[in-house]
């Protein structure tokens, strides 16, 4: 082989490694982006599926009750009782699966989404309410592609898939709910940013 031709195989070959590298690194960030918390992605079982769900309502309870007595304003306050309520009467609903699946093996996964939860403990105020929203869209955003991409299309019992799609539809509106609280806390940002042009009489 003349030197040319040695040198494309070694371009040729660092091309490969590169590309190779590049898709490994973006896949496992991917992954740690869509679940920080979720074991590694595979067919959860039905069980893991009610655990999951269990979980993330509990800890979406758990976090309104603790802010709703230091929200200052009512749509926050009225978003809190939201999720109290709804995510509640859901947790009651797959706690009645769970109960059926108890028999089928035990797993870890009921106390992971837990662990990524914020400390909203220190705050107050203004800063309280808009870590609280923010960080309501961003769970809901991820158990809302949870729900699409792992938990429905991976259960087995029917009751389970009917509950799972109607907790999607909830998710959804809950998300929608932050949404619309967040961009009232920029619209307020921002007016609150614009100079005051009145002149004194």
């Amino acid at each position: 082989m003349n030197k040319t031709g040695s040198n494309t195989v070694r371009i040729s070959s660092l091309g490969r490694l590169v590309v190779a590298t590049v898709v490994l690194t973006a896949g496992a960030a991917g992954r740690a982006m869509a679940a920080p918390n979720a074991p590694a992605a595979g067919p959860l079982d039905d069980s893991q599926i009610v655990h999951r769900v269990v979980a993330f309502n509990r800890v979406e309870v758990q976090t309104a009750d603790a802010v709703k007595g230091r929200l200052p304003s009512p749509a926050v306050w009225q978003l809190a009782q939201r999720l109290t309520l709804d995510d509640a009467f859901f947790d009651q609903t797959f706690e009645t699966l769970a109960g059926a699946q108890q028999q089928s093996g035990g797993d870890s996964v009921a106390d992971g989404p837990a662990a990524g939860g914020d400390d909203l403990s220190n705050l107050s105020g203004d800063a309280l309410e808009k870590a609280y929203v923010d960080r309501e869209v961003k769970a809901h955003q991820t158990m809302l592609a949870a729900l699409e991409g792992q938990l429905i299309p991976s259960a087995k019992s029917e009751d389970l898939r009917r509950g799972l799609i109607d907790l999607r539809a909830e998710t959804a509106a809950h998300l929608r709910h932050a949404q619309d609280v967040q961009h009232e806390q920029k619209v307020r940002e921002q007016i609150a940013l614009q100079p005051d042009f009145t002149w004194a009489p």
